[in-house]
């Protein structure tokens, strides 16, 4: 830990800064796996953030460890399995890339670097899978259902599975891809109902019924899900 004196670097920790306008003071929050998060009111100075910290460093020292304790670095996985179509990749970590692994079915080559870098490519990997896999279910199930939508698009989201905007745009998680395929099937038919009622009144769940006689069961799938997301995925979303 560094020493206090006058040349403490102005970066003690990385750290993501949040405003927030319901924030009444400052505050500073450890996320999972070990992330600092700093939130101020909109009011409050950005360049006072650094202060912050500093003031506070021996608590950010001593909850950071804690974490790290608890939640250890996950190991990089040999193996991702996608629940969606029970697909499994093995992985392959070399010491120099070899692209011809890249187009083995069920493999998939990875230049080993650092933890940071690898799990980066495996999560970019994840979404290229994600955008080759769910845009056709969605475009599927729309016909089916006869409720349309303008445009999808695909991200990382700590909590939301998938939204609706007044607009049309659906947005879906990537992380549906550890999601069972009937229980995805109903997460898109849900938003895809946000097309005609944008709220969940009555009518909203009726129409999700009548395309889905066993949402709720569904609904407790999806619950259950968030607890079985692979770490090594997780490290990098909380940062």
């Amino acid at each position: 830990m560094p020493a206090r004196n006058n040349n403490i670097p102005e970066k003690l920790f990385d750290y993501s800064l949040r405003v927030s306008h319901r924030a009444k003071y400052a505050k500073l929050v450890i996320k999972p796996y070990g992330v600092l998060e700093v939130v101020i009111p909109g009011r409050f100075p950005k360049h006072a953030v650094a202060g912050l910290i500093r003031q506070h460093q021996d608590w950010i020292t001593r909850q950071l460890q804690k974490r790290q304790l608890l939640n250890p670095q996950p190991d990089l996985p040999r193996e991702v399995y996608f629940a969606i179509d029970t697909s499994r990749t093995d992985l392959i970590y070399t010491a120099k890339f070899d692209s011809r692994g890249v187009n083995i079915p069920g493999q998939l080559s990875i230049e080993k670097g650092s933890y940071e870098d690898n799990i980066r490519l495996l999560r970019r990997w994840v979404r290229r899978e994600a955008w080759r896999r769910l845009p056709s279910m969605l475009a599927r199930l729309a016909l089916q259902t006869g409720l349309d939508y303008k445009k999808i698009s695909i991200r990382s989201q700590k909590t939301r599975w998938g939204s609706c905007s007044s607009s049309g745009t659906i947005s879906l998680n990537d992380q549906l891809l550890f999601v069972p395929g009937d229980t995805v099937e109903y997460l898109m038919i849900h938003e895809l109902c946000h097309r005609r009622y944008l709220n969940h009144s009555a009518n909203f769940w009726r129409l999700v019924e009548g395309h889905c006689a066993d949402f709720s069961a569904h609904e407790a799938v999806l619950n259950q899900t968030r607890k079985t997301i692979p770490e090594w995925f997780l490290t990098d979303l909380y940062r």
